[in-house]
This record gives structure tokens, C-alpha cells and sequence, in this order.
């Protein structure tokens, strides 16, 4: 009995000790992890899509909540465009303390699975970028977003396949919710 009680508090003290260490850490976060929380909740935007000399307009819709424990954020994204299709895409961002950029990895049903290495130019703008290979060329992705108030977030891309520029778009998204 004597030792079921000592166990117990053990027990206790571990996650207590744990509780304290996560809250200590997400206090100490730096504003590269912060400022993602900027993202947080429903917008939506005007977008504008060029690719393969085509010009594509749709609302854009993109949801960002924080993950389970709140060390990150989870994002889904979603559009419908007469020619493309309907987009549905998930995102999965988080601060890596090893390297000081953020992670920002997406799938999507077009067939997108890449992960964007990012980092805060100033704690208004957001970059990050993708660079793996495509049917044997270097492909690389580049995003902008930056935050014109609270409630107002702009968006760049432009994607270049062996340095040829395939892909344009732009978005003034809007906090919804």
C-alpha cells in the first residue's frame, strides 16, 4: 500500500512537473512562433491564379486553428474554379527551435506534398519557400503573405520550374471569424 501511494505521488509530481515545463516553454517561445498566431481563425479573399497562360478568379477560403496542444497550427484551404477544379488542401505549420525557421508542410488533392521552409522578414511579413525536384527540374515555390491589420493579409506566389516561371497568384484574404 505504502508503495502504491509513493508511486501515486511520483506520478503526481511527473505530471506537474511536465505541465509547468510545456507552459514555461510556450511563454518562452520567440516571435517567429508567435506571430504565427496572427493566422489564427477563418478568412477568405479575392484570388487570382495565373498558370500555363491562363487566368484563373476565385474566392479562396483558408481556416487556421491551433494543433492539440497548441505548439502549432493546423490550416485547411479550399477554393472551387470552373477550369481547375475544387482545391482541398491541409497544412501542418510549426517553429523547429533546431533551425529558427518555421515548417509549413501541405497536402493537397492536386496532387501537392511538399513541405515550405519559412521565415518572418518583419513581424508584419511572412516568406517561405519550396524547393524539391519535378519531373527532373528544380522546382521552387515562393510565398509572401503580409499582414496589412489584423484582419487584412495579403498573399504572393510564384512557382518557377527549372527557373521558368509557371505559376502567379495573389490573394487579399479577410478575417471572417
Amino acid at each position: 500500500m505504502r508503495n502504491k501511494i509513493i508511486l501515486q505521488a511520483i506520478i503526481i509530481a511527473l505530471l506537474s512537473a511536465n505541465g509547468s515545463i510545456q507552459t514555461q516553454a510556450q511563454n518562452q517561445m520567440p516571435a517567429a512562433f508567435t506571430n504565427l498566431m496572427k493566422l489564427l481563425g477563418k478568412w477568405e479573399g479575392k484570388a487570382t491564379l495565373m498558370m500555363d497562360g491562363q487566368k484563373h478568379e476565385f474566392t479562396y477560403y483558408v481556416d487556421f486553428k491551433k494543433t492539440a496542444d497548441g505548439s502549432g497550427l493546423y490550416m485547411d484551404e479550399w477554393f472551387t474554379d470552373p477550369q481547375l477544379g475544387t482545391l482541398k488542401g491541409s497544412n501542418l505549420v510549426g517553429y523547429n527551435s533546431n533551425d529558427n525557421k518555421i515548417h509549413w508542410f501541405s497536402v493537397d488533392n492536386f496532387g501537392t506534398a511538399h513541405d515550405h521552409l519559412g521565415v518572418w522578414k518583419a513581424d508584419n511579413h511572412f516568406y517561405m519557400q519550396a524547393n524539391e525536384i519535378q519531373q527532373k527540374k528544380k522546382f521552387l515555390e515562393k510565398i509572401d503573405l503580409v499582414f496589412k491589420d489584423d484582419n487584412t493579409l495579403e498573399f504572393a506566389l510564384v512557382s518557377f520550374l527549372d527557373n521558368k516561371e509557371i505559376e502567379k497568384g495573389s490573394a487579399v484574404f479577410h478575417r471572417t471569424e
